[in-house]
């Protein structure tokens, strides 16, 4: 099977490919375009051709478009959560249930918000003024491996709702649902040009394609270092970036102690632990931290591990070799470092069941959980993007959030707590875009969502992808009378 890149409406060859592996037995899933420069100029220029007719298109004819994308990936959600599974490793239980599912509703949400971009009117007793929103143009959206299809969608849904044209470049990590993305916009009649796709890595295909001059807004998740790099590079533009993530997980003595220990297993380990939200970081008071950290590592010894395809299993593969042996060496500096290990560990602890034989290659991390982890540590400073968990304990509400804030990433997290009071409090304390209290991460399409710090910059979500994905203009219409200085006579 060979994928190709999707530019003005056309499969288009790739002249080199790269192999998308399985990260589950090591096979060859596809051999998929490795795009260049020269196909970043034929993308760009198609979106470019593409815009004006798309921008001068109705929006109630885009939301009906976007709607029928939205539909077009509900039928086919069995299909696209196993090519999901087999591309990046997650659970077909988190892709079928959740992950798809949300890709569908991104076009359904951004359907109905494009035929509300309403503006604003500012009246003056000689002037009227009002605002328009309008599309930015060429967008580059860059997508990341994790969730390949949402997060995809979470970009090219508003994108195109709000009238611009876009060239996507998927991770070559996992490339397959966004060919198939591709596929089903030109059926739910997305015009040829509008959305074009280029595969590839960041080096030949990313990096030109956001560094290129008719490129208005690059949108990009994925690494703070690359983030870091593409606003270096790419030049004056609009720049939307969600980056990495070290998010803290905080449980005060007076919470819901069962839900709260459900919501920390589920904010480490769902999504196989790459999650750029997970909570690393689980801050317990000292006076329930024992048995709380007790229970945890006990439930965690229990969570199966194995083939991403058998719905028992909640940890699939990590998405490549490359990213395997990154974890594992996360896990040997947290033992270097002094750390305590009271679960997993670099390779299958002798508690857990061998997988399955047709899955025996895999890239496997078994749920890996540190006490004794003190705050200079690097497992408890950098993302480490897998199922690896720092349970450390805090005295008051201030050490909690000392401790919290004592990160250079500023995403998400978590606070329980059944004090109304002191939830509020924490909650507005923590440096973080996002805060959740009382819950795991439960993404609601319309509040905005993005990092501080060196978890980048911007925020997406209803009315708030209005800011990245459209420009205001004001318009100022005098009313005739107002003086003007008549000089030179």
């Amino acid at each position: 099977m060979r994928i190709p890149h999707l530019i003005n409406g056309q499969a288009v060859a790739g002249r080199e490919h790269f192999n998308s592996i399985n990260p589950a037995n090591q096979q060859l899933l596809a051999e998929v375009a490795a795009g260049s420069a020269e196909e970043v100029q034929l993308a760009v220029a198609a979106a470019k051709s593409a815009f004006p007719a798309w921008a001068a298109t109705p929006p109630a004819q885009r939301a009906r478009i976007m709607h029928r994308l939205g539909e077009l990936i509900t039928r086919d959600q069995a299909e696209l959560a196993r090519i999901e599974t087999a591309d990046c490793g997650q659970a077909i239980t988190q892709t079928g249930s959740s992950l798809v599912p949300r890709a569908a509703d991104s076009f359904h949400h951004y359907a109905e918000l494009c035929t509300r971009m309403d503006g604003q009117t500012h009246p003056t007793p000689t002037h009227l003024n009002y605002t328009l929103l309008q599309p930015v143009g060429v967008c580059a959206l860059v997508s990341p491996w994790n969730v390949p299809l949402l997060t995809a969608s979470a970009k090219v849904a508003p994108c195109l709702a709000f009238g611009n044209t876009a060239v996507l470049k998927p991770s070559e990590l996992s490339p397959m649902t966004a060919a198939r993305l591709g596929q089903l916009a030109l059926e739910a009649g997305v015009p040829p040009g509008v959305l074009n796709i280029v595969q590839g890595n960041g080096r030949d295909a990313g990096a030109p394609l956001v560094a290129h001059p008719d490129v208005r807004l690059a949108s990009f998740t994925g690494s703070t270092a690359t983030g870091n790099a593409i606003v270096r590079n790419a030049g004056l533009k609009k720049y939307s970036m969600e980056l990495g993530g070290k998010s803290p997980f905080i449980v005060f003595e007076d919470a819901d102690f069962e839900r709260a220990l459900d919501a920390a297993l589920v904010m480490i380990f769902s999504i196989n632990g790459e999650r750029c939200t997970a909570g690393s970081r689980i801050l317990v008071q000292q006076s329930i931290y024992p048995e709380f950290a007790r229970r945890f590592v006990e439930r965690a010894k229990r969570i199966t591990v194995g083939d991403p395809l058998d719905p028992a299993t909640v940890i699939g593969p990590m998405v490549s070799q490359g990213h395997l042996a990154r974890v594992r060496g996360y896990i040997e500096l947290g033992l270097q470092e002094g750390a305590t290990l009271l679960c997993g560990g670099v390779q299958r602890p002798d508690y857990a069941p061998e997988p399955a034989a047709a899955v025996r290659d895999g890239n496997f991390v078994w749920p890996t959980v540190f006490a004794d982890v003190r705050p200079g540590m690097r497992i408890m400073r950098e993302e480490i993007f897998g199922p690896v968990a720092c349970l450390l304990p805090f005295s008051d509400e201030a050490d909690a959030i000392a401790q919290a804030n004592d990160n250079p990433y500023g995403l998400a997290s978590y606070v329980w707590s059944e004090n109304a009071g002191r939830a509020h409090r924490v909650a507005a304390a923590l440096e973080a875009g996002v805060c959740y209290v009382n819950s795991q991460s439960a993404r609601d399409p319309r509040p905005p969502f993005g990092g501080i710090k060196a978890s980048g910059l911007g925020r997406d979500g209803g009315h708030w992808s209005l800011q990245t994905y459209t420009e205001p203009k004001n318009i100022s219409i005098s009313y005739g009378q107002h003086a003007i200085p008549r000089w030179g006579l």
